[in-house]
């Protein structure tokens, strides 16, 4: 599969936050799409930099802007002041990860040998996918089987596929 740079670029972003399905995340672990990999970490690396550096910026200024206005402004200050922190340390963190993902591609290239991806993150994605597959049975009204309810079980660590027979379809 063929990817633009831009789609390229999703893709890894969707990955560090474990966003994807196993088979997208073999696309990634394609030997021919190592470096490929490696930039689009680095230029994300590059963004989430920027993103940071223009959030000072703009807090400081708002902060002048609002002090300037007296008592008034103080409360307006102190309320921009604490949007611009959560703000600041969503990007930091998701930027930790991204040089985690960074150091352990650039590990793998060095190596020659594929990351092993976590095999907690691939079922966390299948926990997620069952979960999302019961709010759309719930959001679309359908009718739940006796398959629908075996899957949801093993939410809560039950095995029910034994007692699925065609009689409960």
């Amino acid at each position: 599969m063929i990817l633009t740079d831009d789609a390229f670029a999703q893709l890894v972003a969707e990955e560090v936050k474990n966003q994807l399905s196993p088979s997208q995340r073999e696309l990634l672990l394609e030997i021919e799409n190592w470096d490929r990999w490696k930039r689009a970490l680095m230029a994300l690396t590059e963004n989430l930099v920027n993103q940071i550096g223009e959030i000072e910026a703009n807090a400081e200024a708002d902060d002048n802007r609002y002090l300037a206005m007296g008592r008034d402004g103080r409360k307006l200050a102190k309320e921009a002041q604490a949007a611009y922190a959560t703000r600041k340390a969503r990007i930091e963190r998701f930027k930790f990860h991204v040089d985690k993902r960074l150091d352990q591609v650039a590990g793998m290239i060095e190596t020659g040998q594929p990351i092993a991806m976590n095999p907690h993150e691939t079922a966390n994605f299948f926990r997620r996918a069952i979960i999302r597959h019961r709010e759309l049975m719930v959001q679309y009204d359908m009718e739940d089987t006796a398959i629908d309810r075996a899957l949801w079980g093993t939410l809560e660590n039950r095995w029910e596929f034994d007692r699925v027979t065609s009689d409960a379809l």
